[in-house]
C-alpha cells in the first residue's frame, strides 16, 4: 500500500491542502480497487469449490445410488429374507442420506462465503481517515 500523508499543516493555504487531500484520496481509491480485485478472485475461487462439492454430492448420490442400490438391495434380501421391495427401499434410503449429507456440506460452504471482508473493512478505515482530513482544525 502507498504511504499516506500525515495531517496537513493548519497554516498551509487552502489550495495546497485540497491538493494533498485529492492526491491522498486518489491513492486510497487505487488501493481499494487493488484489494477489491484480489478479494473478488479469492471469493470466486471459494464459490467454485463449494459449487463443485455440491455438484459432486448430487452426482454421487444419483450414480452411486443406482448401482450400489441394486447390489445392496439384493444382498439385504439374501441375508435378511425381507421382501425385495423392502430391501430396495432400505438401500435407497441409506444412499439418499449419504448424498444429502454431501449436498448439505456444499450448501454450508456456500452459506459461509463472506463477500469482500477486507475491502469492506479498508473502505471504512479510508472513510474515517478522509473524515479526519476534512474535519475543521481544533474542532
Amino acid at each position: 500500500m502507498a504511504k499516506r500523508t500525515e495531517r496537513a499543516d493548519p497554516n498551509a493555504d487552502l489550495g495546497s491542502l485540497l491538493s494533498t487531500i485529492a492526491h491522498d484520496a486518489k491513492l486510497l481509491v487505487e488501493e481499494q480497487l487493488e484489494l477489491f480485485r484480489a478479494e473478488v478472485g479469492q471469493e470466486l475461487k471459494r464459490a467454485g469449490t463449494a459449487a463443485a462439492e455440491a455438484a459432486a454430492g448430487g452426482g454421487l448420490a444419483a450414480a452411486g445410488g443406482l448401482m450400489a442400490g441394486f447390489a445392496a438391495a439384493h444382498l439385504l434380501h439374501r441375508v435378511s429374507g425381507l421382501p425385495l421391495w423392502a430391501c430396495y427401499g432400505l438401500a435407497a434410503g441409506g444412499l439418499g442420506a449419504a448424498g444429502a449429507g454431501l449436498l448439505l456440506a456444499g450448501r454450508s460452504e456456500i452459506a459461509g462465503l463472506r463477500p469482500l471482508p477486507q475491502t469492506t473493512q479498508a473502505l471504512g478505515e479510508n472513510f474515517q481517515w478522509l473524515r479526519e482530513q476534512l474535519a475543521p482544525v481544533g474542532g
